[in-house]
């Protein structure tokens, strides 16, 4: 996997973009993406926004700080990186994406599409 820096960016420029699509944002994206905003002080700035993708990729950056962004939540196996550089807030592996997608009908995974 990527390093934690490079991921942690990733996810923060997909959610800039989708801050910026849905609400007005009051800094600069490389103030975002370069870390000017801790953990919680983005908690802070995400509480009263929400929305299906930016819960997965709030959810997807607690997972990148506890170091299970790349764990699968199905079978506890390796997520790939090119998968996690497509849909950093994807929890399963493909495996296990396949797998349940025949069980539920369609894919369990949730497209952030930015």
């Amino acid at each position: 996997m990527k390093s934690k820096r490079a991921m942690r960016r990733l996810i923060l420029g997909k959610l800039y973009q989708l801050l910026l699509d849905q609400y007005s944002v009051p800094v600069s994206r490389e103030s975002f993406l370069d870390g000017e905003f801790t953990h919680h002080e983005l908690d802070a700035v995400l509480a009263f926004k929400s929305g299906a993708q930016i819960d997965e990729l709030h959810r997807a950056l607690d997972r990148l700080e506890d170091g299970t962004l790349d764990v699968c939540i199905s079978c506890k196996g390796r997520i790939g990186e090119d998968a996690l550089d497509l849909n950093p807030a994807r929890r399963f592996c493909v495996n296990c994406e396949k797998e349940l997608s025949h069980v539920v009908g369609h894919s369990p995974r949730f497209p952030v599409q930015v």
